[in-house]
Parts: structure tokens; C-alpha cells; sequence
């Protein structure tokens, strides 16, 4: 009986010393983060009177704030004339039918195409149903071909024939065609875009359509001696005007 009692005061004094360590590491580890905890719990204590403050400012401003909405204004039914219109608006519809047919990716062609059907007009029309949305889109989705067409801005000219009630814009550049990832030879061309205008509507708000479009192969050279004697044509012809008559 009393080496049991032994025993067992025994047992309890080795848990109490086990007690005791466990309560030292205890504080230990507490110490150890004791600076991380203070500034988490100051962060908390901040966290409370922004998240009240930013909700307070959303609500004032979505009460208080005036909304403004702005709204194009709708194109009126009518018809605007060439000579109504700048050489800009016509650059534009212009450029847009280009990057549209000339620029694709198998996966967009026909999106694209679709989309330049929109400016044309009849004869253009029925010439681009035939051919680039026929032959010419199958070929690009059989063979996966791919192109871009890199305007040269500088060449870019409008000329007018206010006699036929047309306007024909020139848009020259580099044409580079891909057969999957292998890149062809590149082309230098020039495409050709007639265009007149119809009665405007909420779909077309000058009514630029395109009426014709040919495509050239020439390159920067070629159209740069063809402007200088142009120029040197209409100067001669002028000059020829203003001279005295015997």
C-alpha cells in the first residue's frame, strides 16, 4: 500500500513538471509573435471605421451624383451630296472596306466579309457575292491563308468627278499572304474604291456606298511618277488656259 501511494506521488509530480513546460512553451511561442498579433489586431480596429466610411461615401455618392448620359445624335433622313462631304469621310469608308477584305484570318474572313457586303452597292455588290464570297472564301478556309495589308497613308489620294456623281479614293500598300505559319512573298498593290452617295439612314450616316473596287499591282515608285505627271499635266493644262490668246 505505500509503494503505491509512492507511485502515484510520483506520477503526479511528473505530470505537474510536464504541465509546467507545456505552460512555458506556451508563452514562449506567444511572445515570439506577439508583434505580429499587436498589428493584426490594429489593422482589424482600423479595418472597422474604413469599411464604415466607404460605405457612407458610396452612398452619397449614389444619391447625390448627377448622371450624365450622352447620346449621338440620331442622322436625319435625307441624302448629303459629294460635294457636302469631306475627302475624310470618304478616306474612312474607304479604309474600312480595305481592312476588311484585304486583312483576315481564317477564323474571321467570312465575319469580315459579311460585314464589308454592308457598304456595297450594286455593280460592287453583286461582283463581291461572286467572287469573294464564293471561290475565294473557300479557298481561304480550305487552305487556312491568311493576309494583311498595310496601307501606306502617304499615297492615299481622292479624286472627284462631280460629273458622274462619284468619288474614287486610292489606297495603296504592301500586301503579305500566310499559308498556315508560311509567309509568302509579299505584293506591292493598289486598290481602287469608287464610291457615291444615297439617302442616308440610321445605318449608314452619310450614305457612303461603295460602287466599285479594283485591285492593281504597283508599287510605291510607279504611283509616286504617276502623280508627278498628273501634276505636271494639270500645270501645263493651266497654264495653257491662262496664256493670252493672239
Amino acid at each position: 500500500m505505500a509503494n503505491e501511494k509512492l507511485n502515484l506521488n510520483r506520477d503526479i509530480k511528473q505530470l505537474e513538471r510536464v504541465a509546467g513546460r507545456a505552460g512555458t512553451d506556451t508563452i514562449r511561442l506567444w511572445e515570439g509573435y506577439r508583434e505580429q498579433a499587436y498589428m493584426w489586431r490594429a489593422l482589424s480596429l482600423l479595418q472597422f471605421p474604413a469599411t464604415a466610411l466607404s460605405i457612407a461615401a458610396a452612398l452619397i455618392m449614389y444619391f447625390f451624383a448627377d448622371t450624365i448620359i450622352e447620346v449621338p445624335e440620331r442622322p436625319q433622313p435625307g441624302y448629303y451630296s459629294l460635294k457636302q462631304l469631306p475627302d475624310s469621310q470618304f478616306i474612312n469608308a474607304a479604309t474600312s472596306v480595305v481592312n476588311l477584305i484585304a486583312t483576315y484570318q481564317p477564323a474571321v474572313a467570312r465575319r469580315q466579309f459579311k460585314t464589308a457586303r454592308k457598304y456595297l452597292w450594286e455593280p460592287a455588290l453583286s461582283e463581291f457575292e461572286e467572287t469573294m464570297m464564293g471561290p475565294e472564301l473557300r479557298t481561304i478556309e480550305e487552305t487556312k491563308r491568311s493576309q494583311m495589308f498595310f496601307i501606306n497613308p502617304r499615297l492615299i489620294k481622292v479624286e472627284r468627278f462631280p460629273d458622274y456623281d462619284v468619288v474614287v479614293v486610292r489606297i495603296p500598300g504592301i500586301r503579305q499572304k500566310l499559308i498556315g505559319d508560311k509567309p509568302l512573298p509579299t505584293d506591292q498593290m493598289v486598290y481602287y474604291v469608287k464610291m457615291t452617295t444615297i439617302p442616308r439612314n440610321v445605318h449608314n450616316e452619310y450614305g457612303i456606298v461603295v460602287t466599285d473596287i479594283r485591285l492593281r499591282r504597283a508599287d510605291e515608285r510607279v504611283v509616286t511618277k504617276e502623280d508627278k505627271a498628273e501634276k505636271a499635266s494639270l500645270e501645263k493644262a493651266s497654264r495653257n488656259q491662262n496664256a493670252p490668246r493672239k
